[in-house]
């Protein structure tokens, strides 16, 4: 009873994180999503660093292959929470009252703001991912940030969920109650076992500190500045803004661990 119940929990979290269909029936249980919301990213990780080695056995070009390990990425898991970053940008940007702000993150259109913060994630994901792709062997920095960035997001929006409450009494952020820190760090240690491994099996313990280093700065960041943010013009989360937390936070994971290996690259890798 109790590895079904558990069963039920990962499917759910799944299911509302990614596009990959499930076709086994199962029971809708969110009571432990601050776990899971974190331990569930490398799966992300695995299809971004599917879709970067595909893409360089298949056009030996860099460029192409960051562009199918973003595409695979969002497309299997980030294009839900990319909708939450530019609707969070159209909704927080402008001067509005709170009401506005949220009819805004409910309108499916997108604006001049949400166009430009779009723009601007994905031109610093594929940045820094280009950033990291010129440091280690066998593009080693660059898989140890694609194995640590998922698991800030999540964390970053498992902790905004944790830090405020929800805006409305119903959508998504309503569901996301209970939340408990020692069950969101577990989920994120759990989450970072992959990077361990894959460091450990690569020798190097500096990219495993790094990476880490960077996964915590980039996850407090995102909490840190989406809760500000949220909690000053909303009042509380939403589904948008655990969105925007999950993108910003693996941003900044990937920059932050980018602009340390281009400047100590040679001490650490």
């Amino acid at each position: 009873m109790k590895k079904a119940s558990g069963i039920a929990r990962f499917l759910s979290v799944f299911s509302l994180l990614s596009r990959i269909p499930i076709k086994r029936p199962f029971d809708i249980d969110f009571s432990r999503a601050d776990f899971w919301i974190p331990a569930v990213s490398p799966l992300v990780s695995f299809a971004a660093i599917g879709g970067f080695a595909a893409g360089i056995v298949l056009t030996r070009h860099l460029g192409l292959a960051v562009a199918s390990s973003i595409a695979l990425q969002y497309f299997l898991f980030n294009l839900f929470h990319f909708d939450g970053l530019i609707d969070s940008a159209d909704a927080l940007l402008p001067a509005a009252t709170r009401e506005r702000r949220l009819e805004i993150l409910k309108d499916p259109r997108i604006g001049s703001y949400g166009f430009f913060c779009g723009l601007l994630a994905l031109a610093l994901r594929a940045g820094a991912m280009f950033l990291l792709a010129e440091r280690g062997l066998l593009f080693s920095a660059l898989a140890g940030g694609l194995l640590a960035a998922p698991a800030a997001g999540r964390s970053a929006a498992a902790l905004l969920a944790l830090r405020l409450k929800p805006a409305r009494p119903d959508g998504l952020g309503a569901l996301m109650r209970g939340f408990s820190l020692r069950r969101v760090v577990g989920g994120a240690l759990t989450g970072l076992l992959p990077l361990a491994a894959f460091c450990l099996a690569a020798g190097s313990w500096a990219l495993l500190i790094a990476s880490l280093a960077a996964f915590i700065a980039g996850t407090l960041l995102a909490t840190f500045l989406m809760g500000a943010a949220y909690g000053r013009a909303i009042g509380g989360f939403t589904g948008d803004s655990l969105g925007a937390a999950t993108e910003w936070g693996e941003i900044a994971t990937l920059l932050i661990l980018g602009i340390v290996l281009r400047f100590y690259g040679t001490i650490i890798i």
